[in-house]
């Protein structure tokens, strides 16, 4: 029973009704708990254990102390500042004695409750025997659930006049000894500090369960406090099933082989049998029965994926992990791993449910999800299968959902200072969370995934990380992010290989295997001159066949399409960048995917012009390739395309061997490589062009690692000229003074350390800019402010047409869009449908100046944008007659081109 002083506390009111409406603090403290205890019953027991290693308890005892841990997080709304924020609360809680400093010229100041919870928690648990420090942690990470930790300022300004103190004290000693008898809390835990994934863990579960708890009803108190936590906890399960938080289920509880896993990919006549690299895999997943780590380093079509997949499932059952999260370089690389994870879990959704959500920028635009997705209350909801629920669409609540698929920057937010970052980092915990591709990052994001592997290892997941090429120091420092020793030279293997590390053994295990024998490539050398590339590229394709010609910039691809187009004579020539409006640049990927892919209906002449988009994922097959010269790794991961499928060799007319043209390889003395050197370092180029230049062949895979090695890893070769000498230490220290830098922000942007020993000063917050976007629905469209990847900076420009004075969606005028009021969801996809990534500098300088000219110029008002989310980090350009002056800059959207820059001057 508690007495009228504390029953008269509010945490809600339903102003909107305007009915006087409120729901009691004490009430909504239990809601919380409840829906905190509700979570973890559906959680698998590992995590419940994971919980009761950080208190040093047995589980039904640290669930309690967790669940009325939560529970307390609002404690510091038991407070003048907070209460004086309803007129109609204020008066009731003053008149049940509850009072504060009447002058209206001395009220408290308004300092968030959060904060003063914070405050007042340490004291109330050290009165329960907790040690002082361990009870600021926990009061730290309870209290951060708006978002952030509080600063040392925070903390600062919460005097008696906020708090309040005496009768104050007395009330909130009375709520905390209420929540901890209802929640039947046994002795404290005698640990002395909460730190690093402890405090994380807590800090998640509680947002997670503040966000259930404070969408249920109001629902009357009543006397008995224990049955109210009852009813919460029913309520709490409803809401949970409402948004498809069902029960977290092992997929396959008892073993099977990987080749039962994946029958359903064989044919009647040719039953599904494992690869090399699966059969290793699976050896290598005997006996496991801790968290583990997997590098897989092996060429393109391998199977690599699959093995990744069947990787989860014994991992999930043998730890009790909650479920998986692959992340990808790019969102057409997710997108297409989407598919593949949902016809995989497809298998298992039959007899269950379960969740799938795609994590990108762009995903409300990707059709093979939005055809899952389903709303909460609605009978689909509740049906066994694969679902998207939308609940877990909600930006931040992403990596919720039990499987996900999406982009790497998803997981990279985790662990930067982004608002709410410990529920996505909860949500990654007592995971299998696969990296693919991780060979595809620069230098600064290598150093982040190395600091999420190490948060992974202290939260209890597993890691699967894929990758066709590794430098030497990037395998050791990933390695070594998991907790693994030096490999021994006499026991690490060649490549193709998988490295295990197991939580708790620092010595790596590597097992080698046979990869696939592919046809020998022949080399032959281009000049980078644009001509001559289109008149070779013409020549291969009039003999027949599909030629692929991947360039390094998006100008230099569209000019060579223009070479080529002009000159054709029946062959089909195509283009495809990463610089046309999305809904086209989605439309684009599937007629490549429809003409050159696995099962495309081919052309008997075509070439395909295309940057980097194609270069990672994209399962094309191609029947001649020239590419620029780029780093060695990539230009094996290109010609990964080449010959990539087996095939009649009539489909292949004369190239019956595959030929891997490189512009830029043949170039006189020291070469320039032109735009190239923009995007890539210098001194890596030149290596590459070394390691490439007198060869004629390249055997696959023999000589995938020992390339990468030779430009990566090993010394320049002997007997260099002076020129060349000079050449290369001059874009060394270039390279080594950027790498230097990049390191040194990619240590120093993740809020923390799993290892930090002292988490008790609050932290310096935000490490980000103050406008930080923490609820920006697009991360990876905007990495600039999000620090998830270095880079040219970027902006996302929406191109609308003005057609007979409209505003249009296409250039015909028949899809007239309104700009004057907040657009719905609906609306919104439209017009971000027509939204690109460009980074032209002209578009950047001067925070946006000249898109913000242009803005102005048409009238527009930014409050349009701000408030409708899906659009609130984008400029919107009005295009008439298909092109806009940009201050400097004449933009231009062409129908085949895509967005064409020219001088305005």
């Amino acid at each position: 029973m508690l007495l009228e002083k504390a029953k008269a506390l509010w945490a809600k009111s339903d102003r909107e009704k305007n009915d006087g409406s409120w729901h009691p603090l004490i009430a909504h403290l239990l809601d919380v708990a409840a829906s905190a205890e509700a979570i973890l019953e559906r959680e698998p027991p590992k995590t419940l254990e994971l919980y009761a290693r950080d208190l040093n308890l047995e589980p039904q005892q640290a669930k309690a102390w967790i669940c009325a841990l939560a529970g307390l997080h609002d404690i510091g709304k038991a407070s003048p500042a907070f209460q004086q924020k309803w007129l109609e609360g204020k008066e009731r809680v003053r008149a049940a004695g509850l009072t504060w400093n009447v002058d209206p010229t001395l009220p408290p100041n308004d300092v968030s409750h959060s904060v003063i919870s914070e405050e007042v928690l340490p004291g109330l648990l050290e009165g329960r025997g907790w040690v002082s420090r361990a009870a600021k942690n926990v009061a730290a990470a309870v209290g951060a659930h708006h978002g952030f930790r509080a600063t040392q300022n925070d903390l600062k300004d919460v005097t008696s006049r906020e708090k309040g103190k005496g009768v104050w004290d007395e009330v909130r000693q009375e709520l905390f000894e209420a929540v901890l008898e209802v929640l039947e809390v046994g002795n404290a835990p005698k640990v002395s500090i909460y730190k690093g994934a402890a405090f994380e863990r807590l800090a998640g579960l509680t947002s997670f369960a503040d966000w259930i708890g404070s969408s249920l009803d109001f629902h009357p108190l009543g006397d008995d406090l224990t049955e109210y936590y009852q009813e919460a906890k029913k309520r709490a399960a409803q809401k949970l099933d409402s948004v498809g938080w069902f029960k977290r289920e092992t997929l396959m509880p008892e073993p099977q082989t990987l080749e039962a896993v994946f029958a359903y990919l064989g044919k009647p006549d040719q039953p599904f049998r494992a690869r090399p690299l699966q059969a290793v895999l699976e050896r290598l997943l005997e006996g496991i029965d801790t968290p583990a780590l997997f590098l897989v380093e092996a060429p393109m079509g391998e199977g690599k994926t699959e093995a990744a997949l069947y990787a989860h499932l014994r991992l999930q059952a043998a730890n009790g992990h909650r479920g998986m999260y692959i992340a990808l370089p790019t969102q057409a690389t997710g997108n297409l791993m989407f598919e593949r994870a949902k016809a995989f879990l497809g298998r298992y959704g039959k007899s269950r449910r379960l969740d799938l959500q795609l994590l990108h920028g762009a995903s409300e635009l990707v059709e093979a999800y939005q055809k899952i997705r389903v709303r909460p209350n609605t009978p689909e909801g509740g049906e066994e299968g694969v679902k998207a629920q939308v609940w877990f669409s909600h930006r931040k609540r992403g990596l919720l959902s039990e499987y996900a698929v999406g982009t790497v920057d998803q997981a990279l937010l985790s662990i930067l200072p982004t608002k709410h970052q410990f529920v996505r980092l909860w949500g990654l915990g007592n995971r299998v969370v696969v990296l693919d591709e991780v060979h595809a990052y620069d230098t600064y994001t290598s150093g982040l995934i190395e600091t999420l592997v190490r948060w992974l290892w202290a939260l209890g997941s597993s890691v699967v990380l894929m990758s066709a090429t590794l430098p030497k120091a990037k395998r050791e420092a990933l390695l070594k992010a998991f907790g693994a020793g030096e490999i021994p030279k006499a026991e690490d293997k060649p490549y193709p290989r998988i490295t295990r590390v197991v939580k708790g053994d620092a010595k790596p295990a590597v097992e080698t295997f046979e990869a696939r024998k592919q046809p020998t490539l022949v080399l032959r050398a281009l000049p980078l001159d644009l001509e001559a590339l289109a008149g070779k590229a013409l020549e291969q394709a009039r003999s027949g066949g599909c030629v692929a010609c991947i360039v390094n910039a998006v100008q230099r691809a569209q000019d060579l399409y223009q070479a080529l187009v002009g000159k054709a004579d029946g062959v089909e020539v195509h283009l495809f960048h990463a610089r046309y409006p999305l809904e086209e640049r989605l439309e684009r990927e599937k007629a490549v995917l429809a003409k050159f892919g696995k099962q495309g209906q081919r052309p008997q002449k075509a070439i395909l012009v295309a940057t980097q988009v194609v270069e990672q994922s994209l399962d094309l097959d191609f029947d001649v390739m020239f590419t620029d010269l780029a780093p060695v790794d990539l230009v094996l991961q290109r010609a990964g395309r080449l010959h990539r499928h087996e095939r009649d060799p009539k489909e292949r007319h004369a190239h019956t061997k595959p030929v891997l043209w490189v512009a830029g390889l043949e170039e006189e003395g020291v070469p320039d490589f032109g735009s190239a050197e923009r995007i890539y370092e210098r001194y890596v180029l030149l290596r590459s062009w070394l390691a490439l230049r007198s060869r004629t062949h390249i055997d696959l895979p023999g000589d995938i690692d020992p390339l990468v090695q030779k430009v990566y890893s090993e010394p320049p070769l002997q007997g260099l000229s002076e020129e060349w000498k000079t050449a290369l230490e001059q874009a060394q220290t270039r390279m080594e003074q950027r790498n230097a830098r990049d390191q040194d922000e990619a240590a120093y942007a993740p809020f923390g350390e799993p290892c930090e020993t002292d988490w008790l000063d609050p932290p310096t917050f935000p490490k980000l800019p103050p406008k930080l976007p923490d609820d920006d629905p697009n991360p990876d469209d905007d990495p600039s402010l999000l620090k998830t990847r270095k880079g040219r900076p970027s902006v996302t420009v929406v191109l609308l047409h003005k057609v007979g004075g409209r505003l249009c969606l296409d250039a015909g005028g028949q899809q007239p869009v309104s700009l004057a009021a907040k657009l719905e969801l609906a609306e919104a996809k439209c017009v971000f449908a027509r939204s690109v990534k460009l980074s032209r500098h002209e578009l950047i300088n001067d925070d946006f100046a000249a898109l913000e000219a242009h803005r102005k110029s048409q009238g527009l008002a930014a409050k349009v944008w701000s408030e409708t989310p899906l659009l609130a980090h984008a400029h919107l350009v009005v295009l008439e007659g298909g092109r806009a002056v940009l201050g400097e800059l004449e933009l231009e959207l062409h129908p085949e081109l895509g967005v064409v820059y020219r001088s305005a001057l």
